[in-house]
Parts: C-alpha cells; sequence; structure tokens
C-alpha cells in the first residue's frame, strides 16, 4: 500500500543498479592484442570506486537539513550562489518539456527547489498523482533512490511564504503539505505539484472569500475567470512559480491513467534542471 505523505486541500495525495557488460570475442587472436582480463577488470574496479567516492563527498558536502536549519541553510546557499537567480528551470517527460519560472522574492522556497534541483534529487524523479482539473504532482517518489536522497539531503519542512500577488492561477508552482498537526502550513521541501485548474464561477469566489478569509482583487477575478485555477488553495500551499511554456504537455499529463488514488497506472519520470 503507497503512504502518501503530503496532501492537498485534505486530498490523499530508484537506485538502479548499473549493470556493467563485457564483450566477448569469438577470436582467439583478439586476447593477445589487449591487456589480461584480469588486469583491465581491476582498473575498471578502480575507476568505479574512484567515481562513486566522488559522487559520495558531493552529496556529503553540505549537512542534512532540519525544520530548524533549513531558513538559515537555504538562506546562505543562495548567497553562494547568485548565477542560479533568475534562471528557468525545465522539466523533461514523456510529452515534453515545462519551462518553469522561480519567483525570487519568494526566497525560501526558491532557494530550496533550486538546491534539490541541484543536488541532482529530481533527476529522475516521478509525477505521483494525477487528478484532472485540478493538479499534477510529484517529487515525493517511492523509489528507494528517492528515499535515499531525502535521507542524505534531510528530511525538512519549510516556512510558508504566502504572497498575495501569487495565487493558485492555471499554471502556478506551489509546494504540497500534510494537513494534519501543521497549524502553520509548513510546506514540503521535496513534493511539488503545477496547477492545471478549471475555470471559476463569481459565485465559487464568493463563497471562498466567505469561508476562508481570503479576498481577491478584481484582476484576480478576471484572472480566475479568464484562465481557471483553484482558488481554494491560496492561503494553504505556497506558490513560489510558474509555468511559462508547455502547457500542451500540462494537459497531456493530467490526463493520463490512473488508479484510486490518483496515481499515474504508468511511471511518469521526470528530469528537471536549470536551464543554462
Amino acid at each position: 500500500m503507497r503512504i502518501r505523505q503530503w496532501r492537498i486541500w485534505g486530498a490523499a495525495l530508484t537506485f538502479v543498479p548499473m549493470l556493467c557488460t563485457l564483450g566477448c570475442s569469438s577470436s582467439p587472436e583478439s586476447v593477445h592484442e589487449t591487456e589480461p582480463t584480469s588486469v583491465a577488470a581491476e582498473e575498471r574496479e578502480v575507476r568505479a570506486d574512484s567515481a562513486a567516492v566522488a559522487a559520495k563527498a558531493k552529496i556529503l558536502a553540505y549537512p542534512p537539513i532540519t525544520d530548524a536549519t533549513c531558513s538559515e541553510f537555504l538562506a546562505k546557499w543562495t548567497s553562494e550562489h547568485p548565477e542560479l537567480l533568475g534562471k528557468l528551470i525545465e522539466v523533461e517527460t514523456k510529452f515534453g518539456t515545462l519551462t518553469l519560472e522561480i519567483f525570487d522574492d519568494v526566497p525560501l522556497h526558491a532557494a530550496n527547489f533550486r538546491y534539490k534541483v541541484e543536488r541532482g534529487y529530481y533527476a529522475p524523479s516521478e509525477f505521483v498523482r494525477v487528478v484532472p482539473e485540478f493538479v499534477v504532482q510529484g517529487g515525493n517518489s517511492e523509489d528507494p533512490r528517492a528515499q535515499e536522497m531525502r535521507w542524505l539531503i534531510g528530511k525538512h519542512t519549510l516556512p510558508s511564504e504566502f504572497r498575495d500577488q501569487y495565487r493558485h492561477f492555471r499554471g502556478a508552482l506551489a509546494m504540497g503539505r500534510t494537513y494534519k498537526g501543521n497549524p502553520d502550513k509548513r510546506s514540503s521541501s521535496y513534493d511539488f505539484y503545477l496547477v492545471v485548474g478549471r475555470k471559476v464561477s463569481a459565485v465559487e469566489l464568493q463563497q471562498i472569500e466567505r469561508e476562508k478569509g481570503v479576498t481577491f482583487s478584481d484582476a484576480q477575478r478576471k484572472r480566475y475567470y479568464a484562465e481557471g485555477g483553484t482558488p481554494h488553495l491560496d492561503k494553504e500551499h505556497t506558490v513560489f512559480g510558474r509555468l511559462v511554456k508547455g502547457f500542451e504537455v500540462l494537459d497531456a499529463l493530467s490526463q493520463v491513467d490512473t488508479d484510486d488514488s490518483d496515481w499515474p497506472l504508468q511511471r511518469l519520470e521526470m528530469r528537471v534542471s536549470v536551464v543554462n
């Protein structure tokens, strides 16, 4: 049974071993043209060990992040990597590429997402929840690789960073969160989603305002009417970016077949990188 740790609006939200093949020649002469197999194998093993050590050193270059240390760590990391500010993010999928703009005035969430991308957490990852006219959600994969990476990078949450100007319009990029025992509405630090959404009526927006104490400006109302979105998530989840290219890809992802828990029947792999 799959365990869903992060939820949106109360709804249920590898390391792959490297297989090395050794080619064998049917010609006896080729044996004498190469170094002995035992020597070659030993050198390959040394190179593999060196690569593994280098990869592990890179992973362990930073300490695991905790709830207590995340704000200070991410602020410091951002100051050390100013070249990443303003850079777009690409999410490669089987249907095409999603291009994302990150809002740098949502500093912790922006830094967190870029940090996870730079650490290679989303290379690869997968979309694990798909709901038509609602969201496409991913990052909190149950693959062994993802679980180990979360342990190495640090299982932590982020303080909410709500901004009035950033709402859940179609294409909004936001972080999932748990609802139980989370009065401060802290975000997941791995599990993100993109809003597919649907057209919203004036009556719906009025009801949300009454029930949740959220206020929509005239411009926001018009945008929800024209573009659609998920306004009931405003001030519940932190929006920290938006889709700028690839809406047809988002729509294709949102239409894949799923099981009763919204989990895609086929793996929806993604690879996330910074646009250079």
